[in-house]
């Protein structure tokens, strides 16, 4: 591996001697090299030899290892208390032995990033662990190559200092390579083992080891370019670690800038080129210098993004939104809810927001679990997607006989996600769920011969809204199991229904207002969208029995919705206003046809343009009223107050503009408006009016041009007189213009 030293320039200028740094080779320098710089003295051997013997096989064979080719690997028993690396790669000669296998930061592999290794000290590793406070051992190195078995023993010295020394030298007919083995102490042989099993699992192909070690398949959360996610528990691992090569890495987050979507818990295997990183000496940790931080930025940037593509992808693969939400939370499952839900901000299926419940806007919702048989009230809860898996999608609209309709839909006993909303909020309702398939339990409509009279149902008093949205105060069997919406009738005088002054409570925080007054705020609710057809309403007496939870004041449910309908931009100031409410010269204007004005003026053909569109939408007495009108006329009635910005009425404007008119055209009010001391037989038609007018436009008209005319003239003779004065004079040359004038 190229280790990415840098060079340096050498600045010796005025130097006057000069004394080269160089080491001493001694015991002292040898142990801080080997021994000393190992923290873990078991697992940096296994690292380093077992690398060897990847790079070396990588090295003859390439990527593809022939499996007899296969390094191996023999860990201690209490029987045989020895490990023992072999390879099978191309073996070292003599000299290399010599000069590489025998020197300290000796390497041939700095070359190229095909291999790992590059320090020169791993294979010196069995040092750290065989020098210890009580002495030292050795261990042996035999390499096959050429032909030849030449086995080594490598040592300590009477002083201390590293020994190589050629045991053996004879004709081989074994595969090159090379075979590294040396005693381990007893009481680390289990030690040796879990290290093994721990730096082992990273490398592909792992080698092959006796005892075999029992490789337990690891649960893959994820996968994508460079990163493989695992499931905590089932790796040798915590946290985030890279793999270079062969070799894994655990690496600290701090060192890096990152969104933190990576957290230190998640068991990610990240792997990066060759070289990519710069480890220490010891290759036991990351040293992070900026080309390491670099490559593990860009990691973990590209392990956020690949994971929110994957994610998205399967999310996309969803044919409605539950199984969409269903999908992303599988995905999602061990990244914990702040993540989670950070990732529902980026995530969507067709633009939805996969919200782990079901969205509550303007609706209520309820569940039926599998195998329900009765229930006695609808009940408002929120509901988890994942609980809606294969459920069926129940809408209604008109809380009444609910029960008997699921009996009718044959959906006693199945698992129902149960929906109430207002008609005018369905659309809106089933768009927020992805537009799923749903059951509309209103039309399924239970015969009156199969609605049960019992100590619950009676004839009542109730408000029913009928075609069109008129109201009619009727009697009707009411089921007070059923639940619905009510107004609380209240006292107001001994004959106030007699009367019609009967007054009922709307709501909980409004007083009372009549029922006439009630029957005209339902008929505009009705026109806004907010009240549908068939919608009963009891009037519930203050001598009747108390009404359960299931029943609702009919103003609490209303008011918040027409508030909801107000805009305050868009308030006309023509609220109840009609054709008639125009005065009668500007209703004349109206009428007359777009040839009377033909040659008016701009701005009295503009007034006409407009006055006309006005006129066109209050004629026959139509209002023009916005949705914010017709809803602020609905609560003033019911007594709430709505900050309502000041707002001119058109009319009003167009009466302005038209006297501002009349003063500047003499003669415009006086044709418009018969006068006063006419006798109604004198006083013009429409169509002599109509005739005045444009006569009138026309004279207009034609005063314009003639001003335009004598205008055109005199900036001629002005133009004609700065030429004369800078011409110079020409003898018996007549003017044509002069002569003309």
């Amino acid at each position: 591996m190229k280790l990415g030293l840098q060079e340096h320039v050498d600045v010796a200028s005025g130097v006057q001697d000069e004394v080269a740094i160089s080491f001493e080779a001694n015991a002292v320098a040898f142990y801080a090299q080997i021994s000393g710089l190992a923290k873990d003295k078991i697992g940096y051997p296994i690292r380093e030899l077992t690398t060897n013997m990847w790079d070396g096989s990588r090295l003859k064979y390439g990527d593809d290892i022939p499996e007899d080719k296969i390094p191996q690997i023999r860990l201690p028993t209490p029987l045989s208390p020895t490990i023992s690396f072999r390879d099978f790669g191309p073996g070292m000669s003599p000299d290399d032995m010599k000069n590489v296998y025998a020197r300290l930061y000796a390497s041939t592999k700095r070359g190229s990033n095909d291999q790992v290794g590059g320090w020169g000290l791993g294979s010196k590793s069995p040092y750290a662990y065989l020098i210890s406070d009580s002495g030292s051992g050795s261990y042996t190195v035999t390499s096959y190559h050429g032909g030849m078995m030449r086995t080594y023993v490598l040592s300590l010295s009477q002083s201390g200092a590293p020994t190589m020394r050629l045991l053996i030298e004879a004709p081989s007919d074994e595969p090159t390579g090379l075979e590294v083995s040396f005693p381990v102490r007893r009481e680390d042989i289990r030690e040796f083992h879990d290290r093994a099993r721990s730096i082992l699992w990273s490398f592909t192909p792992r080698p092959k080891i006796t005892p075999a070690i029992d490789w337990k398949d690891p649960v893959v959360m994820s996968q994508g370019d460079n990163y493989t996610r695992y499931k905590n528990g089932t790796v040798p691992f915590n946290g985030p670690h890279v793999r270079m090569g062969c070799v894994m890495y655990p690496f600290d987050m701090r060192q890096i800038k990152t969104t933190g979507f990576l957290d230190y818990s998640d068991a990610v295997l990240f792997d990066a080129p060759i070289g990519s990183l710069k480890v220490t000496l010891s290759r036991e940790e990351l040293a992070y210098d900026d080309n390491t931080k670099a490559t593990l930025a860009r990691l973990t940037e590209e392990y956020e993004q690949n994971f929110i593509r994957n994610c998205q992808t399967a999310v996309d693969t969803a044919e409605d939104l539950i199984g969409a939400v269903e999908l992303f939370e599988e995905a999602t499952q061990s990244l914990g809810v702040s993540r989670t839900e950070k990732l529902r901000e980026v995530v969507k299926w067709r633009g939805k927001t996969l919200s782990s419940t079901v969205p509550k806007i303007n609706c209520k919702t309820g569940m039926l679990a599998d195998g329900w048989v009765h229930f006695d009230k609808f009940e408002d809860t929120t509901v988890r997607m994942s609980w809606c898996r294969d459920a069926k999608i129940v809408i209604e609209h008109n809380p009444s006989y609910s029960y008997s309709r699921f009996q009718m839909a044959q959906l006693v006993g199945q698992k129902v996600l149960w929906i109430r909303c207002k008609r005018a909020f369905r659309e809106e309702v089933l768009n927020a769920l992805g537009n799923p398939e749903v059951v509309e339990l209103d039309t399924f409509k239970v015969p009156a011969s199969k609605r049960t009279r019992g100590k619950t149902v009676r004839r009542r008093r109730v408000m029913v809204v009928t075609e069109g949205g008129g109201v009619l105060v009727s009697q009707e069997d009411v089921d007070l199991a059923e639940g619905g919406f009510y107004l609380q009738r209240v006292s107001n005088g001994l004959y106030s229904r007699r009367r019609g002054n009967e007054y009922v409570k709307v709501s909980t925080e409004q007083n009372s207002v009549s029922l006439s007054v009630m029957k005209e705020v339902i008929s505009a609710s009705f026109e806004l969208g907010l009240v549908e057809e068939g919608t009963t309403i009891l009037i519930q007496s203050e001598d009747h029995a108390a009404l359960g939870d299931n029943w609702t004041l009919f103003g609490d449910d209303l008011i918040p919705d027409l508030q909801a309908k107000i805009d305050v931009s868009t308030f006309t100031g023509l609220h109840q206003k009609s054709f008639n409410d125009l005065d009668s010269a500007l209703r004349g204007i109206v009428g007359m046809t777009p040839a009377t004005f033909a040659n008016a003026p701009g701005d009295l053909l503009l007034f006409k343009t407009e006055l006309t569109a006005l006129g066109t939408a209050l004629r026959g007495n139509s209002t023009v009223d916005t949705p914010t009108d017709k809803a602020h006329s609905a609560l003033s009635r019911l007594g709430i107050e709505i900050d309502k910005p000041e707002v001119q009425c058109p009319i009003t404007a167009m009466e302005r503009r038209y006297r501002e008119l009349c003063s500047k055209y003499a003669l415009l009010k006086l044709i418009i408006e018969p006068n006063p001391y006419y006798s109604y037989s004198n006083r013009t038609d429409a169509a002599q009016t109509q005739r005045q007018l444009k006569h009138y436009c026309d004279l207009l008209h034609a005063e314009q041009q003639l001003l335009q005319r004598q205008a055109d003239i005199a900036r001629a003779a002005l133009a004609l007189n700065d030429n004369n004065q800078n011409a110079e004079p020409v003898e018996d040359e007549i003017d044509p213009l002069a002569e003309a004038a």
